[in-house]
């Protein structure tokens, strides 16, 4: 080959692989942009604070043991390689107590210590527990139609169709059932999800302290 076409052929597989790095990265942009309009990191109330710090430390727990052996899979890949003449050769090798105590120890203690973490706040957010409040709490009842939310205020004899108004700082008292199939009742933006069942009755305690709108599903 030609030295002079083969300067040329590099140089347009190199100008290829740059594109296709500043590629990558263009791609990535709308998901990093994206992070800021992630709900369950956005709380507007009590509940749904508790419960993103409960996923936060859950995940930071979790990564305790993901990073470290992250590192050290691409360190280990890196130092034993074939070129490295400096790296032990110990093909007979077939126990380390050292080892053994670090990497069951470690992943021991995050399971005992996720496990207390989970049981209190389960029952801490437990969707039928009332929330503590000095103001009185709102009652409404609400019902999964086909296609369509009814919720209905017992206390000022109003009902509102696919649209849930709820007072800053007041605790709201849900009793939630359906009319023909089962729902899920979510708010992201301010807490626990419950299922609507026919014939059946459950309860799910929220509160906001933002003004706003904000989207069910």
């Amino acid at each position: 080959m030609n030295p002079a076409t083969h300067s040329a052929r590099r140089a347009t597989l190199a100008g290829r692989a740059r594109a296709g790095r500043w590629f990558g990265l263009a791609a990535l942009l709308p998901l990093l942009t994206g992070c800021k309009n992630l709900e369950l990191f956005n709380p507007m109330g009590s509940i749904a604070e508790q419960e993103m710090q409960l996923i936060l430390v859950c995940t930071g727990l979790m990564l305790l043991v993901v990073i470290p052996v992250i590192i050290l899979t691409l360190y280990f890949a890196w130092h034993y390689r074939e070129a490295n003449k400096k790296a032990t050769y110990a093909p007979n090798w077939s126990h380390s107590t050292a080892i053994e105590v670090v990497v069951w120890t470690i992943p021991c203690l995050i399971v005992v210590v996720l496990g207390v973490l989970i049981w209190k706040s389960t029952h801490a957010l437990d969707p039928y527990r009332p929330i503590e409040s000095d103001t009185p709490a709102l009652r409404v009842e609400v019902v999964s139609l086909n296609w369509k939310w009814l919720f209905i205020y017992p206390d000022h004899n109003v009902a509102t169709v696919n649209e849930l108004v709820m007072p800053v700082d007041t605790p709201v008292a849900f009793k939630l059932t359906s009319e023909s199939m089962m729902n899920a009742f979510f708010v992201p933006q301010l807490g626990s999800m419950v299922y609507t069942m026919p014939a059946m009755q459950t309860r799910l305690h929220l509160i906001g302290h933002t003004p706003g709108t904000y989207a069910g599903m």
